[in-house]
């Protein structure tokens, strides 16, 4: 079992009777200020409050960790995934988008908690700076998610203490963004360079969070020169690979944490500590999930899978069309769903939601490649060391040693900046596949409705773009009306 922080993980329990002798106090959502905030303790279990808020079933738990999945050009989806794979957003699904809304504000309204009362408690400087940072990080992380699937929305920088801070109009995502940074650049400052707590946001973790708001918002030289920053730390680097099975060296539920690990939702083996992840990408009868949902499969003829080279060490890892069931024999998948997805796997777990898969959120890949597609960008055609940055992720992909030159390796004459930007995005596709990028990469990019077209034959509305503002939004906040509804809902 792993060791990750016993806050993180007591704070899922809510009044479960297995959990009660885990925690003693009470959950901080529950108390009233006049009892709260008063010690160093308080200040750390509201912080770890936030935390607990992503990692529940409607979060990276089980829900938003696979919300894209059917929607990218790799996938389908089945049972009540199928209207999604077909880029309709039904009334079941919209119940799971508005649980998405509920539970980022629920996360902005901890910080918003944490940044309003702590700043007055006694307790060490560094210690009330690093619980600060922590807070501007999860606010951020939160506002970023929700302007990626609602864009405009209510900014609330206020702890909500009473039924008049319920309203706010949609802010455009101009001003959203601009707190996601500001949030961000205060996080960078105040965050340590590491944590001596597995899962707790670093300032290498903020700075990636910003180079990736920046490539997002397109800012180029911003999003090359902070991922820069992350990448001449030399805080983190690539887990060296010679086959495919040590890829579990990054994604194993036995894993703890690894060199190229920034910022992961961390669970651990037990029912109160851990997540449903395996159970949507195995089916019940493997061995990979307790009791699998089989939810999401691919096929041979989209485009990603049927180009993706053999000799590149994530497609064995992370495809297969056979897999051993819970009797230890190997069984083909159907032909109807042929290819399933091996990044979640889990053996040995004594309850369906026990798993100990973490959920990476930003891994050190994810620096290089940011600064490869940014630093193209910024020159309007790849430079010597974006193209290097890309051949790391490259090589590792294929067994190489990432820092080396190797027969596998592009070389830069053959790109401009428009091919070379495809490039990388084409080695996110892999090297990131089921871990929730691939769908946002291809709307940025303005390629969703292209790519799906050829992929899956089908033509998406812009709709789907943006998911639902919820109902109960709309009917409880007086500052939004059935009109400013996100277009096609």
């Amino acid at each position: 079992m792993k060791n990750i922080v016993k806050l993180f993980l007591v704070a899922l329990c809510g009044s479960t009777i297995s959990c009660q002798n885990l925690l003693e106090e009470d959950p901080q959502s529950l108390l009233s200020t006049d009892k709260f905030y008063k010690t160093a303790a308080d200040a750390t279990t509201a912080v770890n409050a936030i935390s607990s808020i992503f990692h529940q079933a409607s979060m990276f738990n089980l829900r938003y960790a696979a919300h894209t999945t059917a929607l990218e050009d790799y996938a389908s989806g089945q049972g009540f995934y199928i209207p999604m794979s077909q880029y309709q957003i039904t009334t079941p699904i919209m119940a799971v988008t508005d649980g998405y809304w509920t539970g980022f504000y629920r996360a902005i309204d901890a910080s918003n908690r944490v940044l309003k009362y702590v700043p007055a408690i006694p307790m060490d400087e560094a210690e009330k700076s690093k619980i600060l940072g922590e807070a501007y990080f999860y606010r951020a992380f939160a506002y970023y998610n929700l302007a990626k699937n609602f864009g405009a929305v209510p900014i609330r920088t206020e702890p909500t203490e009473n039924l008049t801070q319920t309203g706010g109009k949609r802010e455009p995502l101009e001003k959203v963004y601009a707190l996601v940074i500001a949030d961000l650049k205060t996080a960078e400052q105040t965050l340590p360079a590491t944590q001596t707590q597995t899962g707790r946001p670093t300032a290498g973790a903020a700075k990636t969070m910003l180079a990736d708001v920046y490539l997002v918002r397109e800012q180029w030289a911003d999003a090359r020169d902070k991922a820069e920053e992350v990448i001449s730390s030399k805080k983190y680097s690539l887990v060296g690979v010679k086959t495919s099975a040590d890829f579990e060296k990054i994604f194993g539920s036995e894993i703890t944490t690894s060199s190229e690990e920034i910022f992961y939702i961390k669970y651990q083996h037990s029912v109160a500590g851990g997540n449903s992840i395996p159970q949507l990408y195995h089916l019940p009868t493997s061995i990979w999930a307790t009791s699998g949902f089989g939810t999401f499969f691919g096929f041979p003829t989209y485009p990603l899978l049927r180009d993706w080279r053999g000799s590149d060490l994530r497609k064995d890892f992370n495809l297969y069309t056979s897999g051993p069931n819970k009797q230890g024999v190997t069984v083909a998948n159907s032909a109807t769903q042929p290819i399933r997805f091996g990044k979640f796997k889990d053996v040995n777990v004594p309850a369906s939601a026990a798993h100990g898969i973490d959920f990476p959120i930003y891994r050190y890949a994810e620096a290089l490649l940011i600064y490869a597609e940014a630093a193209s960008q910024a020159s309007q055609g790849p430079t010597p060391l974006a193209v290097e940055r890309l051949n790391m992720v490259h090589r590792r992909a294929y067994g190489q040693e990432a820092g080396a030159a190797s027969s596998v390796d592009f070389k830069i004459g053959d790109y401009n900046a428009t091919t070379f930007r495809d490039l990388v995005l084409k080695e996110r596709a892999y090297e990131f596949l089921v871990e929730g990028k691939r769908w946002y990469d291809l709307i940025r990019t303005g390629k969703a409705k292209s790519v799906i077209k050829e992929a899956k034959g089908l033509t998406i509305s812009d709709a789907v773009l943006l998911m639902p503002i919820p109902k109960q939004e709309i009917d409880n906040n007086a500052d939004i009306s059935p009109e400013d509804q996100n277009p096609g809902y």
